[in-house]
């Protein structure tokens, strides 16, 4: 499969890989030196810095990189200890030189250790500039242990929250998750440098994803679109694995990074890169395109293919999610309450009177016998008589009688 290479191809960004403070300043020193020995391409176009207040500790700077000191009327060469407002105090008083490096950059990784003062009171500061200038930026910070106590812990939160809100997309990584990488009997330097260890790796794999040309090739035009749009979580993860069923267990590890707390299956974007030996099948490619994709169909999803020699019988992926935008929950069926009407108050009508019954007096009935029967009608028989006598005599006579 061949692919036409993008117009903004030839263009190589200008990475700035900033770390903040004693911590931040060891993982990009390692990072620094780590990419050095690789020779990745275009490494010219990354500038490592290091930047602290502690005038001792930027002796050990490695030539690989910059030192950035900082704050000398402040801290007089001294750290801040656990005072953050000195260290903001510091990177406000640096803020005119320190543009002068972040407008070189086209991309700005910053790598800080919340919980002290110079990465905690500065991050805020360096991520601000980077926000005026109209700067891509990435954060990655880690927090501290639980035993390390409340107030560290309140100091990294309180940064963190100041920090987020300038940056494109920000990584956390908690130190108390290195215990799912060692166990009881991982000697504690070795412990403490397992965070760079997974950090310097990561990061290579962001660099070698960016500069390296391949088959089906990403440039910063696909970085800028993965990052540019959303102010958020991001979870950023590189892995590698040899063997037959290499890229199962590569996809499986890839989406699980155990020291970064992250919901891969909610986000938005995914930008991904597969880098193999010449041997790399293009059914291997289709069953790890197929994985991610599966996490969210919705998602907008870049990805590429670069086959390298200098990798023998091995796979590597890198891969950077951004959006940690929630699933909206479905709203809950209103429940239907049926309104019980309430009995209405009786009201009682005045039973109407009784009509008083009309008494009928009852005739007395008296008996006749037949005599007084017949001298009855004998009687009535001379009075009608009589009358008709009268009708008899003319009218002037009966007037006078």
């Amino acid at each position: 499969m061949v692919t036409e290479k993008k117009t903004e191809s030839s263009y190589q960004p200008r990475i700035g890989i900033i770390g903040i403070g004693g911590g931040g300043g060891s993982i990009v020193s390692e990072i620094a030196k780590s990419l050095a020995r690789k020779k990745i391409h275009n490494l010219n176009k990354i500038k490592f810095v290091v930047a602290n207040v502690d005038q001792q500790s930027l002796k050990s700077v490695p030539k690989q990189a910059g030192a950035f000191y900082f704050g000398e009327k402040v801290t007089h060469g001294l750290g801040c200890g656990m005072n953050p407002e000195l260290g903001e105090q510091a990177a406000m008083a640096a803020k005119p030189r320190l543009e002068k490096i972040l407008k070189k950059c086209d991309l700005c990784i910053f790598v800080s250790s919340l919980g002290g003062g110079t990465g905690s009171g500065a991050s805020p500061v360096f991520t601000q500039t980077a926000k005026e200038l109209g700067v891509l930026s990435l954060g990655i910070f880690t927090t501290p242990f639980t035993f390390e106590g409340s107030e560290r812990t309140r100091i990294a939160r309180n940064s963190l929250e100041r920090s987020k809100e300038n940056l494109n997309a920000y990584v956390v990584l908690p130190n108390q998750r290195i215990f799912k990488l060692i166990d009881e009997n991982t000697p504690i330097q070795k412990s403490l440098s397992s965070m760079n260890d997974v950090l310097v790796s990561t990061l290579e794999g962001l660099i070698e994803t960016l500069y390296q040309p391949g088959l089906i090739n990403l440039d910063f035009s696909d970085f800028r679109a993965t990052l540019d749009k959303e102010k958020g979580m991001a979870y950023l993860n590189s892995q590698e694995f040899s063997g037959k069923d290499r890229a199962d267990k590569i996809v499986d590890n890839i989406l699980n990074n155990p020291l970064i707390d992250y919901k891969i299956e909610v986000v938005e974007r995914i930008l991904f890169n597969v880098q193999g030996s010449k041997d790399m099948k293009l059914r291997e490619i289709e069953k790890i395109a197929k994985k991610i994709f599966s996490l969210n169909p919705r998602a907008k999803i870049i990805f590429g293919v670069n086959p390298d020699g200098s990798i023998k019988n091995k796979i590597k992926i890198t891969l950077l999610a951004v959006g940690d935008k929630k699933p909206k929950p479905k709203p809950k069926p209103k429940k239907v309450v049926e309104k019980v009407e309430e009995p209405k108050p009786e009201i009682k009508k005045p039973k109407p009177k009784p009509k008083p019954k009309k008494v009928v007096e009852k005739k007395e009935v008296v008996r006749k016998n037949a005599l007084d029967l017949h001298k009855q009608v004998e009687e009535l028989e001379s009075k009608l008589l009589e009358e008709e006598s009268k009708w008899d005599i003319p009218a002037f006579l009966r007037e006078k009688e």
